[in-house]
């Protein structure tokens, strides 16, 4: 594709399968699917919202929230208009989130809700513009520059315009503060991200008819790179939990054939089959030991998937995993061999990260997002 973008792809879905699902979400119990056509006009409903905010070719969205497909669009909707997405995870130490965001100091926020707009006006210039997902309890802030996401869409024509991203810019920037309380970036190009991606689509053999999970926010370069970016290569369906408390059981409704996910993430999905094995010396311990004996025979393998393997990879949601990923540290041997033993073979996808120490001066502006090779304090704009 001669433009490599991220906002490119989508086009290339909404072009070439408009009517198959590109997301879906879970909204108060219930599942609501998205095709990529309609991904596609709501984006462009989004880009018209942006540019009437101000926002511009190298400016930053600063994104903090839980997953949710409304970060991921709005994303979408400043890359295409030749800007950047950082997503802050919000599950950080609040002396953290507010470290990054006086540093950042940021023009342009999307908040999730009441807790991250509180954080968002307690740490950003007097005239951050943020956009917010959930209302509850935001009725009576006086902020003239609180918008809600529904109603800005309600009140937004669709609109349709070429994308001015370009192949060699930014398109995320990973932000964190180390050991030291020094803040450290980490930039990530269109067709970097997308490289990457197709590489992952082809090792793994993956198709559109895959079905992913987006249990945790794309603030960690593995899940931009082995998650977000096949999407949009493969064109496959991404699903978003109702929140983080109800993954567990959205992923056991949804049954997704790919999964990436971190060292902690396995391993607490370890503890909650480990929690559901007898007592080793029972009579069902005994079973369970002899039907998954890994040299057994034709009926020990039968009786061991129907009896042990289905319901346990069942209790995790992964009843149809076909690509499990592991992105950052590595598992324990033990944990690898018993989701081996399962029928789980579990495999690592990870580069070695490039965080760069920004510099500690009074600036809380954004470094460039054209050049990640320029020093820290060279800024997109003046106060």
């Amino acid at each position: 594709m001669a433009n490599d973008t991220l906002p490119h792809w989508l086009i290339h879905h909404a072009s070439i399968q408009p009517k198959r699902v590109a997301l879906r979400h879970k909204h108060l119990g219930i599942w609501h699917e998205q095709s990529w056509k309609s991904l596609r006009s709501e984006i462009g409903q989004l880009v018209d919202i942006l540019d009437k905010l101000g926002f511009g070719r190298g400016d930053t969205l600063v994104l903090l929230t839980h997953p949710r497909r409304e970060a991921l669009l709005l994303s979408l909707a400043a890359q295409w208009l030749g800007g950047i997405a950082a997503p802050l995870d919000p599950s950080l130490e609040d002396d953290h989130v507010a470290l990054l965001l006086r540093y950042l100091n940021p023009v342009f926020v999307f908040a999730e809700g009441q807790r991250q707009v509180d954080q968002t006006l307690a740490n950003s210039r007097q005239d951050v513009n943020v956009i917010y997902a959930e209302d509850r309890g935001l009725s009576a802030y006086p902020q003239t520059a609180l918008q809600h996401y529904a109603e800005l869409l309600r009140i937004t024509p669709a609109a349709s315009r070429a994308p001015v991203a370009e192949a060699g810019q930014s398109a995320f920037a990973l932000y964190r503060v180390n050991g030291e309380r020094n803040v450290q970036v980490e930039h990530f190009h269109h067709d970097e991200l997308l490289e990457e991606g197709r590489h992952l689509v082809f090792a793994e053999r993956l198709s559109q008819h895959e079905e992913a999970l987006a249990a945790r926010v794309f603030a960690a370069s593995g899940h931009l790179r082995y998650l977000l970016s096949p999407w949009l290569t493969a064109g496959f369906t991404l699903n978003f939990p109702e929140n983080i408390a109800t993954r567990d059981a959205d992923r056991r409704e949804l049954g997704p054939t790919l999964v990436a996910g971190t060292r902690e993430t396995y391993q607490r999905l370890e503890s909650l089959v480990r929690e559901r094995l007898p007592v080793p010396n029972s009579l069902t311990g005994r079973l369970v030991t002899y039907a998954l004996r890994a040299d057994g025979d034709v009926f020990q393998r039968f009786l061991g998937y129907w009896l042990v393997k289905r319901p346990l990879r069942d209790v995790i949601g992964f009843s149809r995993i076909r690509v499990p990923l592991l992105i950052g540290p590595a598992l324990p041997v033990d944990s690898l061999q018993f989701f081996k033993t399962l029928g789980i073979h579990i495999r690592t996808w990870d580069k070695v990260a490039n965080w760069r120490t920004l510099s500690t001066t009074t600036s809380r502006q954004l470094p460039s997002v054209h050049d990640t090779d320029v020093e820290a304090d060279n800024i997109t704009k003046a106060s």
